[in-house]
């Protein structure tokens, strides 16, 4: 089971993707009264995209991880889990404080080209007593300069939650989102989201 802390906070929000003034255009709306509901509807569509529980297995806004691991992966490979990744911080080990650590381009490199980030360990890595938490890598994940499809995914779901104060009923079930904003948002996931293959993360 993926063992992941929240490090700190994003200090993002949804409007730092789409601004008020930008949406309002989006939704034809004009109304300066109507900013706070703009507001909340484009927040409540970056939350749902982003993090741990996000439609996009990412992270969105800026956030600092920290994953631990019982051993060092028989591969050499530490994969990092929702992307995608700013940087690594550091790779500490045992129980001292403060821990070990392992360096850089001596002991590690960091690997981008695939979907997930990954740590490739470039030699033996210490001996460590196993433990839950006997190795911690700490990073930071997130969007330095959102993408136009989480722009637009964003967009996508503020204007159903603009328009549909509650869920809303299609056929004979209840959804959080309508059909037509389902299929708007299903090329941009194709292109975004991480695969739920990864859901473990190689634990």
């Amino acid at each position: 089971m993926l063992d992941l802390d929240l490090v700190e906070e994003p200090t993002h929000t949804g409007i730092d993707i789409v601004g008020v003034a930008e949406m309002k255009r989006h939704l034809r709306v004009s109304n300066s009264k109507m900013d706070d509901i703009v507001t909340s509807a484009i927040n409540d569509a970056a939350d749902m995209l982003h993090g741990v529980d996000g439609k996009l297995n990412r992270t969105v806004f800026p956030t600092t991880w920290r994953r631990y691991y019982s051993s060092w992966p028989a591969s050499g490979i530490m994969r990092l889990p929702y992307p995608p990744l700013i940087e690594v911080m550091g790779v500490t080990f045992g129980g001292g404080s403060p821990p070990d650590s392992l360096t850089e381009g001596v002991d590690y490199t960091v690997r981008t080209v695939n979907m997930i980030p990954e740590i490739v360990l470039l030699r033996t890595p210490p001996q460590v007593p196993a433990g839950p938490r006997a190795i911690a890598v700490t990073y930071r994940a997130g969007y330095v300069t959102y993408p136009l499809k989480v722009k637009r995914a964003v967009k996508f779901l503020a204007a159903h939650f603009f328009e549909n104060a509650e869920a809303t009923i299609n056929e004979p079930r209840q959804m959080a989102v309508n059909r037509k904003v389902e299929f708007g948002l299903d090329w941009i996931f194709a292109d975004l989201k991480v695969p739920n293959s990864y859901d473990q993360w190689d634990d």
